[in-house]
Formats: structure tokens, sequence, C-alpha cells
């Protein structure tokens, strides 16, 4: 809920008040446009927003929030397409004075003209995700994601980083990138809000923020603050999580008998090895459990503080409901300038969400299966100049890669090497050690003249065994000379399947050190002060 003061709510509790609406359009030429309640036609603005799509509570929502209303003006409305929107709405609290409410900053995308006005239609700031997502690949915390998604779509971020303290994965490291199946930024920002077990939308001032569902009500409606009120008669609790991947299925189940809330098409639990990815679902879980609510639709005289994710209890619900109040979450918001707002909490009845939804497992498994032959690739490079100087094995370039089944893998690379011999006879071997250990068996050798050459590698791995990660490095080893690798020189590639896309950096270092060769000289041994002695004994006679 918008922060606003005593004086606010006791305003919002009278059964007449005086209020306003004003608001600014920032034309695209440079001009200001202001305008008040005068100039718009009498019933006719309107906010909507909410936080779910569909009939279910769900994380992971990014919704376009909109506002619409009828402005008198002589102006085209060619010029209103692309204005910056803002408005503001006030009401007169005991003493006289003015209370503001911003409703937000939107962007005109329809104007149409009638006799005695233009009607306008206008969209919040989540409309700068909807462009295409085509890099560059988002790396680091959900906090950190959420800031590069801002910054790339020229927004301003809301939040703080302690703002997430406590909140689901809030601490874990994520890479998102094109391969992932987010074809706008906006799939982006809620691929980030499914981790937090949250929703992505803007504030009053535009900036972009996560949010998660209320736990403690923002308002109190009893009977006589609210025009209508349905109740549902059941509860909404959850006691399964299902998280469906690309390739995998997490689920998470208490067996509590509440409901199922499934998270398709999460992208960033598909990263890595199962049990990470299992402890970011159960991350989530454990916040789920906490949610508890009853659904309920309720109309009122217009509260605009009100916000979708709020919690609100409801006094006097109906013998129905079995309670005397009713906490019920905001999911939709449709609110009416001096007229009636509604606020409908979504959710399933519990004794009908045992019923599956056969075409959904029909697609489900097709999508199982399609992902099994999914090619994945794991691409790397030298980041620093190479020189392996001769009889030493240098390691030229590694790469980390995750099985997610047994399987095998093709090794693909090219080098860019100059050899520099100290005689005619300069040998390069190259070999390969997988987690460690030297593949003894395939070392290739090639005799090279002083000057450039190119060196094109292939290795098959074979029999890797499932939810495995492994180590593969390219080590060189020279022989009569010194071979050398510019930054770059080296690029290669490890495919197969069965394999995890690829994911941030997993914390591991691999670092090497060169030791000075062991050199041992001859020393004579001289042995002084031994003498020859031996303990007294007596030797028993024979009998």
């Amino acid at each position: 809920m918008y922060p606003v003061s005593e004086g606010y709510r006791q305003a919002m509790a009278r059964p007449v008040r005086t209020e306003r609406l004003t608001g600014t359009l920032q034309l695209t030429n440079g001009e200001t446009v202001t305008f008040g309640p005068a100039d718009l036609m009498s019933g006719s603005v309107t906010v909507d927003d909410q936080c779910v799509t569909g009939e279910e509570l769900q994380f992971g929502c990014v919704y376009l929030g909109q506002a619409a209303f009828q402005l008198r003006t002589a102006l085209s409305r060619y010029v209103l397409y692309g204005a910056k929107l803002q408005l503001v709405y006030g009401v007169q609290l005991a003493d006289g004075s003015w209370e503001d409410v911003p409703l937000g900053v939107y962007t005109v995308a329809e104007a149409e003209r009638t006799s005695m006005a233009v009607s306008i239609h206008a969209y919040d700031n989540i409309l700068a995700l909807d462009r295409e997502y085509a890099g560059p690949a988002l790396q680091g915390t959900p906090f950190g994601m959420l800031s590069q998604i801002a910054e790339h779509c020229g927004l301003a971020l809301g939040m703080e980083a302690a703002d997430l303290a406590g909140w689901p994965n809030a601490e874990e490291t994520f890479q998102l990138d094109t391969n992932d199946g987010c074809a706008t930024w906006r799939d982006c920002a809620g691929a980030v809000a499914q981790l937090l077990g949250a929703f992505v939308t803007v504030d009053r001032s535009g900036a972009l923020v996560a949010r998660r569902f209320a736990d403690e009500p923002c308002r109190t409606l009893a009977p006589d603050a609210r025009l209508s009120a349905a109740v549902a008669d059941y509860h909404c609790t959850y006691s399964k999580l299902v998280v469906e991947t690309a390739d995998a299925e997490y689920t998470c189940d208490d067996e509590g008998g509440g409901l199922t809330m499934t998270m398709a098409d999460a992208p960033l639990f598909g990263k890595g090895l199962d049990t990470r990815n299992q402890a970011l679902a159960e991350a989530v879980f454990e916040y789920l459990q906490t949610v508890s609510y009853v659904p309920a639709t309720v109309t009122l005289p217009g509260d605009p503080a009100i916000d979708c994710g709020d919690r609100l209890a409801l006094t006097e619900p109906g013998d129905a409901t079995g309670q005397a109040v009713a906490e019920t979450i905001v999911t939709h918001r449709i609110w009416k300038f001096r007229g009636a707002e509604t606020l409908k909490g979504v959710g399933k009845n519990p004794r009908l969400a045992t019923a599956r939804d056969r075409e959904a497992a029909t697609l489900r498994r097709l999508q199982t299966q399609n992902a099994e032959n999914r090619l994945i690739f794991y691409n790397f490079t030298n980041v620093n100049a190479v020189t392996a100087p001769s009889g030493a094995a240098v390691t030229a370039a590694g790469v980390r890669f995750v099985t997610v089944q047994a399987t095998g893998a093709l090794l693909l690379a090219q080098l860019l090497l100059t050899a520099v011999p100290e005689d005619e006879a300069l040998t390069l071997t190259v070999q390969y050690i997988l987690n460690g250990l030297l593949i003894g068996d395939y070392c290739p050798a090639q005799a090279l003249a002083a000057g450039a050459h190119t060196l094109a590698l292939f290795y098959p791995l074979t029999e890797i065994e499932a939810d495995t990660s492994c180590r593969l490095e390219i080590r060189l080893l020279a022989a009569g000379g010194t071979v050398r690798l510019a930054a770059g020189a080296l690029r290669g590639v490890v495919t197969g399947q069965g394999m995890a896309a690829t994911s941030a950096w997993d914390g591991n270092l691999v670092l090497q050190e060169f030791l000075p060769a062991i050199t041992w000289q001859a020393q004579a041994l001289t042995l002084a002060g031994l003498a020859d002695a031996a303990p007294d004994f007596e030797k028993e006679a024979s009998p």
C-alpha cells in the first residue's frame, strides 16, 4: 500500500469526501499540458492493474498496468502519442488540507478523438520491457539482474539490495542469456521474479520493483466500508510446488493436502546440477507454505493507495466462511475516479485442484522428449596470452561442463599459434586433462617449423556419468623450442546431449604454479666414530 497518513485513512472512511484528480502530459515535442477534474469526462478515469495472470496465485508475473480517461482538449490526437502521463489523486482531510497520492507514470499508446473529447489509453513503464531481448547476458544476484534489466530498458530501480533480505534465493548468483527462451526483457524480469517468489511491477514513480504478496493486512474493511463482497468458503494454502524447466521438473511436497503451484518455463531453475536446482525450488517452497488467504471480490468507494499484492482483512465475511475475519490478497485492481473500486483475490478451490489437465500433461511429455535431444554448447577460449617453453606442460585453456544424464560429448578446438624452434626439431604435444587426470592414451603431436600455424583438435569424451561437474583442460607441451598463443587464439567448444545449460561462475578457481627443477648434487658419505659392540649374554649349556 502506498504510504499514507492517518488523516488520509480517516478521510477514506467518511461517507462523504472531497477529492480531485490532476495530471500532466509531457508531449514528445517538449510541450507540457496540465489538466484537472473539469477537463475530464465524468466517470471516464480508470486505473487497471493485476499481479497474476489467470485464476490462481502465481510467481513471476510482470503485468502491464494501464490508465484510461477522456480528456476535453483541442489538441490533435496525433500529438498525444508517446506522451508521458502522470496522474495524481488528492483528498481533502478533516483540517482542510489536501493529501496527494500519485497514481503512476504512463505512456500514451492510444488516442481516439470523439465529438467532445479525446479517449486516451496509456500503459505504465512495464511497457519499456516489451522489447526484444537479444543480449547481453545477465549475471549476478537477483537484485543485480533486476538492476541490469532496469538499466538496459531506461528505467530506474525503485529498491535497494537490502529490500530483498530474507527473500528466497536472494543471495545466489545466476546467469540468463539468449539461449534460455526469454524473448523480451519482460520475460527476463519474470524469470528473476520466479526465483524470489515474487512479481515485478513499477511503483508510483515509474521505477522497476519486485514485490511479494503481503503477510499483514494493510486495511480492514468492515461491512459498512464496502459496497459488496463475495467471499469464498475455502482457504487457499499450498502444500506442493512444481518447477518446470526445458529439461527437468523439480517437485517440493509436504503432503499437506493443499494446492499445487506450477511454475512453467522457469529457465533460471534449469542451470547446473539438479541438487542446486532442487535447493532453489525448496527455498521458494518454504516461502510459499506461509501464504494463506481466502479468495474474494470486493467493491468499495475508491481508495487509490491500495496496491496489487496487498492483504485486506474483511470483517463479517459471511457464515459460509466459518470465521469472523477473512483475509484476502489483492491480485486484480480496477480503480475509478469518483466511482467504485473493484478488488479481486483469485484462487483455486482445493477440493477441485486434483483434476489433471490431460492436454498440459501431454504437452509436458513432448517437451521432455524434445529436451533430451537438445544439443548444449560450452564455448571457451584463452583469456590471456600463453607461452609454452620447452619441456614444460602449460595449460592453454579449460572449460567446466555439467551433465544431467549419462552421456558423451565432443571437444572441438582450433589454435592459432606461433612456433619458435631452438633447432629444426620443435615438436608440440597436446594433452587432455579431465578432472585433473591426464588422458594418457591419446596425446596428438605435431612437428612445427618456425612461424605461424593453425592446429585443429578433436576428442570424443565417452561414458560420462550423470549429474557430474567436469573440468576439461588443454595443455601444451613443447620440445625443442617455444610455442606462443595470443589472447583469444584458442577457440573451443564442448558439445553434447544430456548436459545442463551454461550457468554463472560456480566459484571454482583453477591455479597453476611453475616450480624450478629440483637438482641433486653428489656428495661423499663419510662414516666415523663407529665401534662394534654386543650385549653381554650367557649361553645355556646343552643338557
